[in-house]
């Protein structure tokens, strides 16, 4: 078949910010290069399943990423003005594992190429877990996934701000809050995926945004121990 991977997959450990360490998947020239060609017809689609509130990893020419500064201070400014009420009720979560668990399960939500499909089980032969971490396709990728959890959360009232797979869910009262979660982290199970307990949280919206304006840097990924650590 067309578009088989010739590797060889370089990786690179990156630390992560709440510690731990992250495994970074260099492809080689060619195999990137097919990555972005299989999955190039259907990107529109994903971008037009993103909600407004969506920041991270937006797609840009073809399937490339656009500039991460300035989305990361679009993220911020929303995040902020969202939580700028004091009686909101906000809840903060990510992810388990969020590239590593996007197997076959979450790919079959998706509308894709079976060329694409085959080329990613040809990478998990040569050991990468889910979806490789670096290339901007599987960026677009997991945006598309999370995206179904988005619009669950947002059927259930409450559309999420999102910034990768850190999502901020904010509620007029502690009941639709749940709501929301509960909805968000319903649809991930579907998709193969887990809520993260350790790093989730239910704050008031004061709280919440002296978290967020005290944060180091202008995206979730800066705070301490994702975005918010569990008590």
């Amino acid at each position: 078949m067309p578009g088989r991977p010739r590797g060889p997959i370089r990786w690179q450990r990156q630390p992560k910010p709440d510690g731990g360490e992250r495994r970074i998947a260099r492809l080689s020239s060619r195999d990137e290069a097919t990555y972005r060609r299989l999955l190039r017809p259907s990107v529109p689609a994903i971008e037009r399943s993103l909600g407004p509130r969506v920041f991270a990893n937006r797609a840009v020419r073809g399937a490339r990423v656009g500039p991460w500064a300035p989305s990361r201070r679009a993220w911020r400014i929303a995040a902020l003005s969202a939580t700028v009420d004091a009686d909101a009720i906000v809840v903060m979560s990510d992810v388990r594992d969020c590239y590593g668990s996007m197997g076959e399960r979450a790919l079959a939500a998706l509308t894709v190429p079976d060329e694409l499909r085959w080329f990613l089980r040809q990478l998990r032969d040569a050991g990468v877990r889910g979806l490789p971490i670096g290339p901007d396709p599987s960026a677009i990728l997991a945006n598309g996934i999370l995206a179904i959890a988005d619009r669950a959360a947002a059927a259930a009232g409450c559309h999420p701000i999102r910034w990768v797979d850190d999502v901020i869910l904010v509620a007029a009262g502690r009941r639709g809050a749940t709501r929301a979660f509960d909805a968000w982290r319903r649809a991930l199970g579907d998709l193969g995926l887990e809520a993260n307990d350790e790093k989730t949280r239910r704050l008031v919206g004061g709280d919440a945004l002296r978290v967020l304006m005290t944060a180091s840097g202008s995206g979730p990924r800066t705070l301490r121990r994702g975005i918010i650590a569990a008590p």
